[in-house]
């Protein structure tokens, strides 16, 4: 090999010759993989954490509970049994993207938060439909905005952030009242769906902390929800 160093001048180390472009992206590489495996951490932390205190309530909606992991932010709880009024039953944990950075910074900024949902589809299907959302909340106005809104009834409940669509009746003092109760049992409800068509029920809800009691309260008002909505008192 024919070298172009000039005679009697030492040949600079190699490191000297590393392109300045290549290092800054080793240290972006490095950095990326040590960001995903702290946020995986993190959110197994958290999954586990709110797992163990769901645990608490998860019985009220059935006897077997099925769990599996989809991906690193979700967490899906089926119920095997479900008791009346369900006829089958689904939890899924969300949480924050921690393990991949730009997309965790993107949902910080537009209010992403480690949530809850909440599903069912019931024996009976509803005697009345409800989509309520709240437009502070990750997910409370992609329902709303999918709604031929001309075709529904708008009920006012206080809070200008909150939209109401409902098919009339007593829908809106229904699910009110179920509203604020969810409220008691997490930091913020998102949406709150009551339809014919399956699922049946679907509520969104901020994650709640442990330190806020038993989750047994927030299962009771799903079932007491579910019950409301198929009986005529």
């Amino acid at each position: 090999m024919i070298s172009l160093t000039a005679p009697g001048r030492k040949q600079p180390p190699a490191h000297y010759r590393t392109p300045v472009t290549s290092s800054i992206a080793l240290a972006v590489v490095l950095l990326a993989v040590a960001w995903f495996a702290l946020g995986l951490q993190w959110n197994l932390r958290k999954g586990n954490t709110l797992l163990r205190w769901l645990q608490g309530g998860l019985p009220l909606l059935g006897r077997r509970t099925t769990m599996r992991w989809l991906g690193s932010s979700v967490v899906e709880l089926k119920i095997a049994q479900p008791t009346d009024p369900f006829l089958d039953a689904e939890v899924l944990v969300v949480l924050e993207p921690r393990d991949v950075g730009l997309l965790w910074g993107w949902g910080r900024l537009h209010g992403r938060r480690d949530f809850l949902i909440l599903r069912a589809r019931l024996v009976q299907p509803p005697r009345f439909e409800v989509e309520a959302g709240d437009r502070r909340g990750w997910t409370g106005r992609d329902a709303l905005q999918r709604l031929a809104l001309a075709e529904w009834q708008r009920a006012d409940w206080g809070d200008p952030d909150v939209q109401v669509a409902h098919s009339g009746g007593r829908a809106p003092q229904v699910a009110h009242r179920l509203w604020q109760e969810f409220q008691a049992t997490s930091p913020a409800i998102w949406r709150l769906s009551i339809r014919r068509t399956h699922p049946h029920l679907e509520v969104h809800l901020r994650s709640p902390s442990p330190e806020r009691g038993s989750a047994e309260r927030l299962f009771q008002t799903f079932r007491e929800l579910a019950l409301a909505v198929t009986t005529n008192t």
